[in-house]
């Protein structure tokens, strides 16, 4: 009978299920708790990597190469980090508890993040980045690094026997770089100025972006004349300029539009320019002439189109005697031998200024112009100090030294668009700077429709500026090439394009140009970028 009941008891299998849940409970236990904190870590890396992700590409964003570039992209951090909660991380926090990812510039004791600013990167992205790509120079520095200091989770999950912690550290870091992009800008390039002729190494291509940039930032610019000459060669350099593709189409004449209109109907990316290649320079001159009031060739259709409208201000030793209906047809300078301008009849802006030869133009040697000479034939008295014509406009760069011995061409123009009278008053030739209206010269909307701050100037021009050297070395001036851009420059057309012989030349002065040293004038037409790089 015993062993009936023993056997009995030894069959029965009722409650076994409950057993091995009951064995087994622990197990499953520790595995969802395991898996809640996989879940809760993956969570709180996500959000630092968002945080940091976020103050990387605002940081970047102002990284763009002038003075105060590292001051506004701390700022830039701080203010995105002050505004952001990341839930699930902490020391010692529990499910629901949350951190603020926060960036104070002058206290890294309060901030949950560190921040860096990179000259470069390492070409592989499993490379550390060492200590010397780490810069303080707001001039030098492309790439925002911000990291998250680790933040410390606290585990659901049991910590086996002999661990003394019962936390899990966190954290994130990225990269991001600043891009520029100008839109509107004229399809024009410009070779720099301070590049070696024939040069081809990347140092020395660096050495005369450098440059250029101090030399502005210095006020070595201000109203210096350069004279650029446009050329077909596939090796231009200083004092040669040349052209930007367009997507509206092929040929000399979609090239003239865009030079025209200023609308090249895209954006162009400092890092990647698309050049045009070939000798294009006869409808150029007419479409930038436009500008002036001058409907050449095919533009002779275009004199009603508020498009090609003229600048409010076209003095430029227009050679008016004996023109009759065809004073708007195209520029006739008056000319004293091989220079523009006579002092007897009528002188343009930038008139007289001592030049020195570029390898495919020229530059004058230093802001000699003859502002009083030009003053005294436009207007007829003696000219007005260098404070009074200052006091009304100044692109004389702000963290330059010291004081210009004259005023730019450019601030004597806007000094004088400032009086209608001074426009309207006759050099003695009886040109003025009034844009003639009516018959063959433009017959659009009235000008005043068209204020300078709304439209901008039709005496301006947006451009490119290259190491022509340099980028013709490694073939990217042949056309659909990613040619480089070492900045991107305003700049004022002092006259008309000029045709000689079989040349054509403009005559600019720069004032104002992207990176260091710069005025921020330029801001209305760049589209500046941030873009996460790692």
């Amino acid at each position: 009978m015993l062993s009936r009941v023993v056997r009995r008891f030894w069959n029965d299998h009722r409650g076994y299920v409950i057993a091995l849940t009951l064995i087994a409970m622990p197990l499953l236990l520790g595995f969802s708790l395991l898996v809640i904190d996989v879940g809760r870590s993956g969570n709180l890396h996500t959000d630092l990597q968002n945080g940091v992700d976020a103050m990387a590409l605002a940081g970047a964003r102002e990284l763009d190469g002038r003075d105060d570039a590292i001051a506004r992209a701390k700022t830039a951090i701080e203010n995105i980090a002050n505004s952001a909660a990341f839930s699930g991380g902490g020391t010692g926090m529990s499910l629901g508890s949350h951190i603020t990812l926060a960036y104070d510039a002058g206290n890294d004791a309060g901030s949950t993040v560190k921040v860096f600013f990179l000259k470069s990167i390492p070409a592989n992205d499993d490379t550390p980045i060492p200590s010397s790509m780490e810069t303080t120079n707001s001039n030098e520095a492309s790439y925002a690094w911000v990291i998250a200091k680790p933040q410390a989770m606290q585990t659901i999950f049991p910590i086996p026997v002999g661990f003394n912690r019962n936390t899990i550290n966190i954290a994130a870091d990225a990269v991001a770089v600043y891009h520029a992009s100008a839109c509107d800008v004229t399809p024009i390039f410009i070779c720099n100025p301070f590049e070696p002729v024939g040069n081809t190494s990347e140092t020395a291509s660096e050495d005369a972006a450098q440059a250029l940039h101090t030399n502005f930032s210095a006020g070595n610019l201000y109203g210096r004349q350069i004279e650029l000459h446009s050329t077909s060669a596939s090796n231009p350099g200083p004092g040669n300029f040349g052209f930007l593709r367009t997507p509206l189409g092929n040929g000399a004449s979609v090239l003239a539009e865009a030079l025209a209109t200023g609308n090249p109907g895209t954006c162009y990316t400092q890092d990647s320019l698309d050049t045009e290649t070939g000798a294009k320079a006869g409808p150029i001159e007419d479409g930038v002439n436009t500008r002036f009031g001058f409907y050449s060739s095919s533009f002779s259709k275009s004199r009603g189109d508020s498009r090609y409208r003229p600048a409010q201000n076209v003095r430029s030793a227009q050679n008016i005697t004996g023109k009759g209906k065809n004073g708007c047809d195209t520029y006739d300078p008056v000319k004293v031998g091989d220079v523009v301008g006579d002092v007897t009849k009528a002188l343009p802006l930038g008139y007289g200024a001592t030049m020195n030869s570029l390898a495919g133009g020229k530059i004058s040697s230093s802001n000699n112009w003859q502002y009083t000479t030009y003053w005294n034939v436009a207007q007829g008295t003696a000219a007005p100090s260098v404070s009074t014509i200052l006091s009304s406009y100044s692109s004389y760069p702000a963290q330059a030294s010291g004081a210009p011995s004259r005023p730019s061409a450019y601030d004597v123009y806007r000094y004088e668009l400032a009086s209608p009278s001074l426009i309207s008053h006759a050099s003695a030739n009886g040109e003025t700077g009034t844009p003639a209206t009516g018959g063959q010269c433009y017959s659009g909307p009235d000008l005043s429709n068209y204020t300078a701050a709304e439209y901008g100037d039709r005496r301006e021009i947006f451009s490119a500026i290259v190491n022509c050297g340099y980028e013709a070395s490694l073939g990217h001036l042949n056309g659909h090439k990613a040619t480089r851009a070492v900045a991107f420059a305003r700049m004022f057309l002092t006259k008309p394009a000029i045709k000689d012989a079989g040349e054509r030349y403009l005559s600019l002065e720069m004032i104002d140009i992207t990176g260091k040293g710069g005025r921020g004038t330029l801001d209305e037409f760049l589209r500046e970028e941030a873009e996460l790089v790692r």
